[in-house]
């Protein structure tokens, strides 16, 4: 990593215009707006955080339009967010393991396969006809259960586990404590509480470029497979049940649990500790706000919210009506008792 940047080669490297300032001005540091120091570089990419341009500290700012600032130097981009995103890779620190390659503690099965350049961590199980591609790291006290296969280009943080016949694309990242191919939660229930267990024979399919956060659940098929598409970003503390299969491009926020069997189109976006109830489609597009239920479909490029989870409007306008009822009650008791007097009188 390197430790700082002339405003000059940060402009480059993000396609930017130098507006003001010295092309020389060396940045060490990369922050946001409000908390930026003297030698720092933040970005300003919304007008929530506009009334910090007139105070910031920071000698550089990254904007998608012209602004007056505090700032000494200015660069213009065609979207400030993503700008600030490739500096943060210019200053990203470096987290990588101080192992390296195949760890001695290791216990990696005669009949799995390990491609070239992998680095396996302390402690790390990896068992029976699993394949590992090549440029992955595995973290320590992970496990992979026999038959998983990785694709080329994968990080597994420390403690993943990775449950029989798991199979994951390329260049995917799953973060510490997320466990792949437990079993559904698949039962026939009996009337004397001794409820029977249904086999789960199916696996985890994982799509390329897909992240996925900490402490997730992604439980096994009963038959087939539950599948995460291309390019899905999961956050931490999801659970997604046995059988479903989520899209390309997807957004789904933290505490989301999606029951079984559900299928979710490309491109669909979850807010935070949303429950979507079993075998339902979302459609492409559609748009689940935080903390919503989800009971029936949801069509494509629709927003919806609340629980039950309705069109975004009509929750919305019900909300409003809702919230006049105290007004609404106490005008009826008034129009009741003066009935009342009208007829006593």
């Amino acid at each position: 990593m390197t430790d700082s940047f002339t405003l000059e080669e940060i402009s480059d490297h993000i396609d930017g215009e130098i507006l003001s300032g010295d092309p020389d001005t060396v940045i060490t540091g990369v922050s946001a707006i409000q908390d930026a120091g003297p030698a720092d570089i933040c970005y300003c990419g919304s007008a929530k955080y506009a009334g910090y341009l007139g105070s910031t500290n920071a000698v550089a700012v990254i904007v998608s339009n012209p602004v007056e600032t505090a700032a000494e130097c200015v660069l213009l981009v065609d979207d400030a967010y993503d700008g600030f995103r490739k500096v943060l890779h210019l200053f990203k620190p470096d987290r990588s393991s101080g192992f390296s390659r195949l760890h001695s503690s290791a216990v990696i099965h005669p009949a799995s396969n390990i491609g070239e350049n992998v680095q396996i961590g302390p402690s790390v199980v990896i068992d029976r006809d699993c394949v590992v591609g090549d440029n992955c790291r595995i973290g320590s006290g992970s496990v992979l259960g026999p038959g998983v296969i990785l694709g080329n280009d994968c990080l597994i943080y420390p403690s993943v586990t990775l449950l029989a016949g798991t199979f994951i694309g390329n260049n995917v990242i799953i973060h510490s404590g997320t466990v792949t191919g437990s079993d559904g939660f698949g039962f026939v229930p009996a009337a004397g509480g001794e409820h029977k267990k249904i086999p789960q024979n199916g696996n985890v399919v994982i799509g390329n470029n897909v992240e996925i956060g900490a402490n997730c659940t992604i439980d096994r098929a009963v038959t087939g497979s539950t599948k995460i598409g291309d390019h899905t970003k999961l956050d931490n503390l999801i659970q997604v049940a046995h059988n479903v299969c989520i899209g390309k491009g997807c957004f789904i926020a933290a505490q989301t649990g999606i029951a079984g069997s559900t299928v979710i189109g490309n491109g669909v976006v979850f807010g935070g500790q949303v429950g979507v109830g079993g075998h339902i489609v979302i459609n492409d597009g559609a748009v689940i706000a935080a903390k919503s239920g989800v009971t029936k479909d949801v069509d494509s490029g629709v927003t919806v919210s609340g629980n039950p989870a309705r069109p975004h409007m009509e929750t919305l306008r019900l909300g409003a009506a809702v919230s006049r009822l105290p007004k609404i009650i106490e005008l009826v008791k008034e129009l009741n008792a003066g009935k009342k007097r009208e007829t006593e009188g």
